[in-house]
């Protein structure tokens, strides 16, 4: 492969998995690391890189217009709405994810995000620390055997969802998705508008990418079409649901909750208008950050690298037929 050089930037103090890099160090990579508040074009050895491994940074134009020798950017993860790919692919660059790694992680945090609001997981610990033992009798939950979810997005965490709900918890589970038309997972059913979803589910959970064209996909109008009881799941991508709307939902009592492991920004204000509205519970954009997820996702993001690095086809290009048609 001959010697080249590869940047990876971290998140803070937060690395890539240790395994990914010697992936890349055996191959005779040379690999420098970079905080992503630094900029590239502060070490010439960065200027001469052939290939990025990102997390959650964002690769804009100006980094990689000062990186000429850039062939790939991978990311440690699913979504890429932090990179701009325009740029990228003007510039020859493969804009790569890793799809099939996360799938299992954010299915159970979405689970475990609809176990603790119906049974008031998260105000029950709060009243016991406050040695309020009596809130047992103040916070009365659901069970979630014979509920409905929802699902919107029906790509492999939207399927790995409604596969736990449905065989783990024994609930009814409804899906939309305008590319998927059928499905091999029993008990199902396929519906032809979100807003089937809002009329019918008791819990409606997000899979789908972010793009401007579905910023605040969820707003006040369609938290009006949702059951008062239902619950609101965001672990795919900030931005999809209006936040201001959605605490003003619950406020109201137009539904009953949400669960939001993304935000429109991150990390979001600390005087976040959902902070202090009661019926939302919040985690920080950690439904991937478990130890086996992180360390598949950065594994799969070094193998692209060095495929591309190989001359080989990477098996997931977001812009490859744009790349191979320009080339």
């Amino acid at each position: 492969m001959g010697k080249n050089g590869v940047i990876v930037i971290l998140e803070g103090h937060e690395g890539i998995d240790d395994e990914a890099i010697k992936m890349l160090e055996n191959r005779d990579l040379d690999v420098y690391f970079l905080d992503k508040q630094e900029k590239v074009h502060a070490d010439s050895k960065m200027k001469s890189c052939e290939a990025i491994l990102v997390r959650g940074a964002t690769i804009d134009r100006e980094l990689i217009k000062v990186m000429p020798n850039l062939k790939v950017i991978a990311r440690s993860g699913v979504g890429t709405d932090n990179i701009d790919i325009d740029v990228a692919t003007d510039e020859g660059v493969h804009v790569c994810n890793v799809p099939d790694a996360n799938f299992i992680s954010v299915s159970e945090h979405v689970l475990g995000l609809m176990l603790s609001l119906s049974h008031q997981i998260v105000s029950g610990d709060g009243a016991i620390r406050e040695g309020n033992f009596d809130a047992r009798h103040q916070y009365i939950g659901t069970e979630l055997s014979g509920k409905c979810v929802g699902i919107i997005g029906f790509g492999r965490i939207g399927k790995m969802v409604a596969q736990k709900c449905i065989q783990g918890f024994d609930m009814n589970a409804i899906a939309y998705d305008p590319y998927v038309t059928n499905t091999d997972i029993a008990g199902v059913q396929l519906v032809e508008t979100p807003d089937h979803i809002y009329k019918e589910a008791d819990y409606i959970t997000l899979h789908l990418p972010y793009t401007p064209s579905l910023n605040h996909f969820i707003g006040e109008t369609e938290f009006e079409k949702m059951k008062s009881t239902s619950y609101v799941i965001n672990c795919a991508r900030g931005g999809l649901i209006d936040e201001v709307s959605l605490a003003k939902a619950v406020k109201q009592g137009v539904i009953a909750g949400a669960g939001i492991d993304v935000f429109e920004k991150e990390p979001p204000n600390i005087k976040h208008e959902l902070w202090d509205v009661n019926g939302i519970i919040a985690t920080p954009h950690m439904g991937a950050s478990t130890e086996e997820s992180l360390r598949k996702m950065a594994t799969g993001a070094a193998m692209e690298i060095i495929r591309v690095l190989n001359k080989e086809e990477p098996r997931h290009s977001l812009n490859k037929n744009f790349i191979y048609n320009i080339s």
